[in-house]
């Protein structure tokens, strides 16, 4: 029988958890990627610091499984079906991106023209030029805070679907008892 009054407890409980792994996963990302602006951009170029930056946007999403885990085991009696995990996933990657979002747009607006040297920074002449190219054909909203914050916004949100999808999957049972 369907109890709603545990059900409505539950979906509060779930939205504050949420949002403390979300917090967790997005402050991961901001401060790795701060430091990684700060030592390996400047240090050791553009693909090196692209590598790490996509590397703390994994690590952060981390807090999807993390999240599940935590409901599963401690607010669930060890239950979680693959539909209830795939929120508590979506939910966690919503907050991730969002801080993102904001993170990124005030980036690109404090360090936007720094950000546009420096990846041209290494770039054979050649390379350079088909790079200018390719920002003069695209339209300059492209190159906006707000754009180039939404496009990352966007990007960490498809992330964080796969990974909730197959920590779903994985992390899915049906009661007390049963290992996963």
């Amino acid at each position: 029988m369907y109890n709603s009054r545990r059900s409505i407890t539950l979906d509060g409980i779930m939205k504050n958890y949420i949002l403390r792994y979300g917090i967790a996963g997005g402050l991961i990302s901001i401060v790795l990627g701060i430091l990684n602006w700060f030592t390996v951009a400047q240090w050791f170029g553009p693909i090196p610091s692209q590598t790490v930056g996509w590397l703390s946007i994994i690590l952060s999403l981390m807090c999807i499984p993390l999240g599940m885990k935590y409901f599963r085991d401690k607010l669930n009696d060890g239950s979680v079906g693959f539909g209830e995990g795939l929120k508590i996933g979506l939910g966690i990657t919503a907050v991730v991106s969002v801080l993102m979002y904001f993170y990124s747009a005030l980036f690109f607006l404090f360090q936007g023209e720094e950000f546009v040297e420096w990846t041209k920074r290494g770039l054979s002449t050649a390379e350079l030029a088909a790079y200018e190219q390719q920002i003069a054909q695209s339209p300059a909203w492209v190159y906006t805070p707000w754009v180039q914050a939404l496009l990352l916004c966007i990007s960490i949100f498809v992330i964080g679907l796969v990974i909730s999808v197959v920590s779903a999957l994985l992390l899915k049972s049906s009661g007390i008892g049963e290992e996963v």
